[in-house]
């Protein structure tokens, strides 16, 4: 992430976000997300609108995923749990971005993204 794009993150009050989207289905356990670069990615939106079109043009409700709308607390139980190992959080993700050649994906490292969203007070 450019240096700049990480400093507006930072700079931008996440605490006046209640909810976030993610794309994800649930068969017969916990929930599953959609990621991406073999689970190095998660693609994560501030907008339900913006998640469905993403899931849309990835074809993924072809495949029984559906939006996800996570409260700021599920997310974070999401990125210390079973997607530990997701290396980056891709912010309002859009197939035209992702599908570029080597491009870099708007967003922050799952550790810069979790303090984001996380009162300090907790």
């Amino acid at each position: 992430m450019l240096t700049g794009q990480r400093e507006a993150y930072r700079r931008s009050s996440s605490l006046s976000r209640s909810f976030w989207w993610l794309v994800a289905r649930n068969v017969n356990g916990p929930l599953e997300v959609l990621t991406l670069d073999g689970g190095d990615t998660l693609p994560v939106f501030s907008g339900e609108d913006e998640a469905e079109l993403f899931s849309w043009l990835k074809g993924a409700r072809e495949h029984g995923w559906e939006v996800h709308e996570a409260s700021t607390e599920e997310l974070a139980s999401v990125l210390w749990g079973l997607y530990q190992g997701v290396g980056l959080v891709a912010l309002d993700l859009s197939i035209e971005i992702f599908d570029g050649d080597n491009a870099e994906l708007p967003g922050l490292n799952r550790e810069d993204f979790l303090e984001w969203i996380i009162p300090r007070s907790l």
